[in-house]
């Protein structure tokens, strides 16, 4: 069998349950471009210290491990900044096209739930975590306003 480079994988293992907030610190900053979740969900972040963009793929510094109550998932999204405008209250996943507010939320309010708001319909493009009790006064600085088309309550296991 030829060997190359593509046939070699390192696989790391941790049944560890504690938040990482510097990969770099575990020698394993922006070289993660996979990994396998069993159990709760967590969220890779871009930057260290559970900062900047939230991932699925690529290269990620920082790891959180979801702990909050999943049950009664309840946002507010807003389409203007600082919680002005149309208001929407949405308790279960939605396609935002389906109720006029695709690509023009701007702030929102998280009552319950951990919910996953997404760039493009069917969980596709970038997306923005939030957790219970957020208030995201305006998505100018996260460079998402104006973007969401899909959000979605991460749901606890049956």
């Amino acid at each position: 069998m030829s060997s190359s480079q593509s046939e070699h994988m390192t696989i790391f293992f941790s049944q560890g349950a504690n938040n990482v907030n510097n990969l770099e610190k575990k020698s394993f900053n922006n070289v993660i471009s996979s990994l396998k979740v069993i159990g709760a969900p967590w969220v890779a972040y871009y930057d260290k210290n559970f900062t900047g963009k939230q991932r699925d793929k690529g290269k990620f510094s920082s790891l959180k491990m979801i702990t909050d109550d999943l049950d009664d998932p309840e946002i507010q999204l807003f389409e203007h900044v600082d919680f002005q405008g149309r208001r929407v209250t949405l308790r279960r996943e939605t396609n935002l096209h389906d109720i006029d507010l695709s690509d023009t939320a701007s702030s929102h309010k998280v009552k319950g739930g951990v919910w996953v708001l997404y760039e493009h319909v069917n969980h596709q493009g970038a997306q923005l975590v939030s957790f219970p009790g957020d208030e995201v006064p305006s998505y100018l600085p996260l460079s998402f306003n104006d973007v969401a088309s899909h959000v979605h309550p991460l749901l606890p296991k049956p």
